[in-house]
């Protein structure tokens, strides 16, 4: 036994002499001075009345265009329409999820359902099919891309805020890109 004691004692004195030696390091000898405060945390750059307005116009935006997405993939008769259908309900609800994580962080707070107006033309349009869902789909969303397109270059060149100049730039050129499809 005493063998094997003495080889266990061998093996592990320089580890003990090891550790000793690291934790030692960590001691602070009071002649040094005190570590510096972390920096503060960058705050973004606070809302204007207009970014405010941009916010809840383009939430709504989403809202309405993501129900009628939802729509064209069951509806549709052209099987483009069908899976633009499902890419715009995919890309505008990360959008919409990005503009609410944003606009929660100044304290704004995103209406998550259409309005009832808004509901009301959702609810129209899910009673056609086919051919005639198709171009009634393209006109509401070519009516809304043409209202929203000013408003997103707009907030584009006249915004302070960077993320959502990100947004708005992300959402302009989607919208370009679903249109190109529509056509």
């Amino acid at each position: 036994m005493s063998f094997l004691f003495r080889h266990k004692a061998c093996v592990f004195s320089p580890l003990l002499v090891l550790l000793l030696g690291v934790s030692g390091c960590a001691y602070v000898t009071p002649g040094q001075p005190p570590a510096p405060p972390l920096p503060a945390l960058a705050k973004p750059a606070p809302f204007t009345a207009a970014d405010a307005a941009f916010v809840q116009k383009l939430n709504a935006f989403d809202l309405v265009q993501i129900a009628l997405a939802n729509t064209a993939k069951t509806h549709a008769a052209r099987n483009d329409l069908a899976l633009l259908g499902a890419s715009m309900t995919k890309d505008l609800t990360d959008a919409q999820t990005k503009l609410a994580k944003l606009a929660s962080t100044h304290s704004l707070t995103l209406p998550t359902k259409p309005t009832a107006a808004e509901q009301k033309q959702i609810d129209r349009l899910g009673q056609a099919h086919g051919a005639g869902f198709d171009r009634r789909y393209i006109r509401l969303f070519t009516t809304a891309h043409g209202r929203i397109k000013p408003v997103l270059a707009s907030q584009i060149a006249l915004s302070k805020n960077s993320d959502l100049v990100a947004i708005a730039r992300n959402v302009q050129t989607r919208l370009a890109d679903y249109q190109a499809v529509m056509k």
